[in-house]
């Protein structure tokens, strides 16, 4: 069973930060991890946020260079070239100095992740099902499955275009394929076998792969 993405603690007033930006044409950066879950997060995220409105510039940090998470350096950069709202993507739970600055720099922050916590960033939008005190009822939702919780919030039932993302994510995350996500793979396999994305059509392309029949083991090891 799919969830209803208000139970979590901090979602309505996390979107209605997100409709504030749309409805003042702010510019919004979204800034994810690298690999499968932050890379689909991203693009879930990018697609909600275009259906209202919003035209979201996309940063991927470099493995290489920069390493997992947020750093200072990119958050300063975001917020020169005018972004007044970060949304994090399958990192920042941690992100405590690099959220400080953004706040002092004048930016807000969303986050939404799925990793452990430890100090929390000062801000009130944070998505994370493994926080402290938070009300969602399940607690193993990758990053993009959060992100798709968010989708959910802003666009009701039109979010299920995106739920291929979200399968691929919560497959390639390797989280545990129980509660909800069993049902977010379930769903995101259907839509990859019947209606996949263009992204998903061309990997499959030059993966060799038929998604008419794909499974689970070909989502991990083939796209």
């Amino acid at each position: 069973q799919v969830g209803d993405p208000f139970a979590f603690l901090n979602m309505k007033k996390s979107c209605a930060r997100i409709l504030r930006a749309a409805e003042q044409g702010e510019r919004v950066a979204i800034y994810s991890d690298y690999d499968c879950d932050g890379v689909c997060g991203a693009a879930i995220l990018q697609k909600a946020l275009a259906a209202i409105g919003l035209e979201p510039i996309l940063y991927i940090p470099d493995r290489a260079s920069e390493g997992y998470g947020t750093n200072a350096a990119a958050f300063t950069r975001l917020i020169e070239g005018g972004a007044t709202l970060i949304i994090t993507v399958d990192c920042g739970i941690r992100s405590v100095s690099d959220i400080a600055l953004a706040k002092k720099l004048g930016a807000d922050c969303i986050v939404i992740d799925h990793h452990e916590c430890g100090e929390l960033p000062d801000t009130p939008y944070l998505l994370n099902c493994k926080m402290p005190g938070e009300t969602y009822p399940f607690g193993e939702l990758c990053g993009a499955g959060t992100a798709f919780k968010v989708a959910q919030a802003l666009l009701g039932a039109e979010a299920e275009e995106l739920i291929d993302l979200c399968g691929v994510a919560t497959i390639g995350d390797m989280v545990s394929l129980t509660g909800e996500n069993r049902a977010l793979a379930y769903l995101g396999l259907q839509k990859l076998r019947q209606k996949p994305c263009l992204g998903f059509r061309a990997l499959a392309e030059a993966a060799g792969l038929r998604l008419a029949n794909i499974q689970s083991y070909g989502v991990a090891f083939g796209l």
